[in-house]
């Protein structure tokens, strides 16, 4: 893995961090959603964006239901990547550049052929992406 990956984190907002969040921003209701980003990597080592902030403030009721949690207890947990090498490659590069870039699925899928073909030469033939590639 090249150097510069190191400590590159992908970051999933779990239930008790996203009631967390709801909670800090209810005592705090002058917070703006950048201090709320700055208050989240401190607590969680975990750095999310703006969108995801505020659109995890926006679905605050439905988190914060008394049975929201036991409603959420069947379903499915995402599952390990396949190519995690991959994976953290595209996710820094789509954290270098979603600010400056129009990110499209398409754009996504791109690079993500081009980082497998670079990272997993071997198993390029064999692997085939689709934009709702769910595998089992």
């Amino acid at each position: 893995m090249a150097s510069h990956l190191k400590g590159v984190t992908k970051s999933t907002m779990m239930d008790e961090a996203r009631k967390a969040l709801y909670e800090y921003k209810r005592e705090n209701s002058s917070c703006t959603q950048k201090d709320l980003q700055l208050w989240f990597e401190n607590k969680f080592h975990l750095k999310v964006s703006q969108g995801t902030i505020s659109n995890t403030l926006k679905r605050s009721a439905d988190y914060l239901a008394a049975n929201y949690l036991e409603k959420r207890k069947d379903i499915k947990r995402h599952k390990p990547a396949k190519y995690p090498d991959m994976e953290k490659v595209l996710y820094e590069w789509f954290l270098e550049y979603q600010d400056r870039v129009n990110m499209t699925g398409e754009l996504i899928l791109e690079k993500a052929k081009e980082t497998m073909k670079i990272l997993y030469p071997q198993q390029d033939q064999e692997h085939t992406f689709s934009p709702n590639n769910k595998e089992d």
